[in-house]
């Protein structure tokens, strides 16, 4: 067997993604003396469910792109099936019980047939990789789950921003998560003035925290009495003991009005699909995104079309040196299969099968499998 075989690697990226989860609460009689809307209870509670589980499918997949071995990724894809089984099994035991509104319902839907396309996919996954299934068969197999994925994450993305605004709700952090949103849960108790705390979003890192506020991850740490490096979305920190000054503002590097064109096309672009070879706004590939952006931001640059040409173009940056405008790599294993474009202030922009988004270096699973930089623009 083939390692490629086995872990492909958009996978990770391509699905609202998590075991084990309290058994959920979507009975209606619960909510019939609250004030709270029976639309904000359904909706939050939809989240609550299913998010712990997507988040512990996303980091299994994490995980298993990083075995090196083909006996034990093949162990852990099976291990996963099992779980997505037992969780569609579990919920719709507890969903002949309970039931949500209708425009609920259909959110929950699009996640639960994601979840349903992920164990298919796996399981022909694995018979790939026994040669049960041949090259031709599983590309267009692959092809099939990418564009399936997207269309549910296109609808409940829809579904949902529609939900908001006819029902007047408001989301949690969980259910920002499924949306691939930063939505932090509102206050319920009197905070510290703004400026002397920062609330915890999806992605980051007491490093990356500790930089903003000019203080080192020691100070941060004692300053709210942290044992661990971990965070949670929504938790408040103190950033500063008493004082009123502003974040350390981040070094000034000279920007070319090149690379300002390159960042600011960039910017415009975001939200856009992914579409496997891309290279058009209609759906973008990750080094077809760039390509397109380098030849079409007012510059006029000609880069190569994939991201092994691209990773060869161009001069080598130190991490320390990045300047806006730089392509940014990302690894798989021994090879480099992701590029970005670097905006500044430790930011990027990719291609993700979401779309078009930006990220922090800082975020964990981008700091480990980061590869280097290119400068094209001199």
């Amino acid at each position: 067997m083939k390692k490629e075989k086995l872990l492909v690697s958009f996978i990770a990226a391509s699905v609202l993604v998590g075991a084990s989860v309290t058994t959920p609460v979507f009975s209606h009689s619960a909510y019939a003396a609250s004030s709270v809307s029976v639309y904000q209870k359904d909706v939050n509670s939809l989240a609550d469910y299913y998010a712990p589980f997507y988040k512990t499918v996303e980091k299994k997949l994490k995980e298993i792109e990083g075995i090196k071995d083909d006996e034990q990724a093949l162990a852990a894809y099976d291990q996963l099936a099992d779980q997505i089984d037992q969780f569609l099994t579990k919920t719709d035991k507890n969903y002949a019980m309970n039931h949500l509104n209708s425009e609920a319902d259909q959110l929950q839907g699009y996640l639960y047939d994601s979840l349903i396309a992920l164990y298919n996919y796996i399981v022909d996954l694995e018979d790939y990789a026994y040669g049960d299934v041949s090259d031709a068969e599983f590309n267009k197999i692959s092809a099939n789950f990418e564009k399936e994925i997207n269309a549910y994450n296109t609808q409940f993305q829809q579904k949902a921003k529609s939900y908001k605004t006819k029902r007047k709700v408001t989301f949690n952090a969980n259910m920002g998560y499924l949306l691939d949103e930063d939505i932090q849960p509102s206050p319920t108790a009197p905070s510290t003035p703004a400026d002397s705390t920062y609330t915890v979003k999806k992605g980051d890192t007491l490093t990356a925290i500790a930089k903003k506020y000019g203080i080192t991850v020691a100070e941060l740490k004692k300053l709210n009495n942290l044992k661990t490096d971990a965070l949670k979305v929504g938790q408040v920190l103190k950033v500063k003991s008493g004082s009123t000054s502003s974040p350390a503002p981040a070094p000034q590097t000279s920007v070319s009005v090149k690379q300002q064109q390159i960042v600011s096309y960039a910017k415009t672009l975001i939200g856009k699909p992914y579409k496997y070879g891309g290279t058009t706004p209609k759906g973008f590939d990750v080094s077809g995104y760039t390509q397109y952006v380098y030849k079409n931001a007012g510059s006029n640059i000609s880069i190569p079309r994939t991201v092994a040409d691209q990773y060869k173009s161009g001069t080598d940056v130190k991490q320390n040196s990045l300047q806006a405008g730089d392509l940014v790599f990302f690894k798989n294993g021994k090879s480099v299969s992701v590029v970005g474009i670097y905006l500044g202030k430790q930011e990027f922009i990719y291609v993700s099968s979401k779309g078009v988004k930006t990220q922090l270096l800082a975020t964990a699973y981008w700091k480990n499998s980061y590869a280097g930089a290119k400068r094209i623009i001199k």
